[in-house]
């Protein structure tokens, strides 16, 4: 029907003094070893903390959007984007 793996088991009877026996171990060993004894250091940050330069196209329309809706009067938008403009 189908095609299953076949295994062939060979066996050996040796004394339990013979260096035959003692050829063969059970004991798991990594193939390669890497050993690194340099140490490093690193500063990881949660938030992007560099410095980024406002929008300020951005910033002046959403102090004209509020100004529209009424909840910036004239004034204080004015007074809000002296501020952008100035860079505070």
């Amino acid at each position: 029907m189908g095609k299953w793996a076949k295994f062939d088991y060979q066996f050996r009877v040796v004394e339990k003094n013979d260096p035959e026996a003692r050829r063969t171990s059970l004991v798991p060993r990594a193939d390669v070893v890497i050993e690194k004894t340099e140490k490093i250091s690193v500063e990881s940050r949660t938030k992007d903390e560099s410095a980024k330069p406002k929008d300020v196209y951005a910033e002046l329309i959403k102090l004209d959007d509020l100004r529209k809706k009424g909840i910036l009067s004239e004034a204080e938008f004015e007074t809000q984007k002296k501020k952008v403009l100035i860079g505070n």
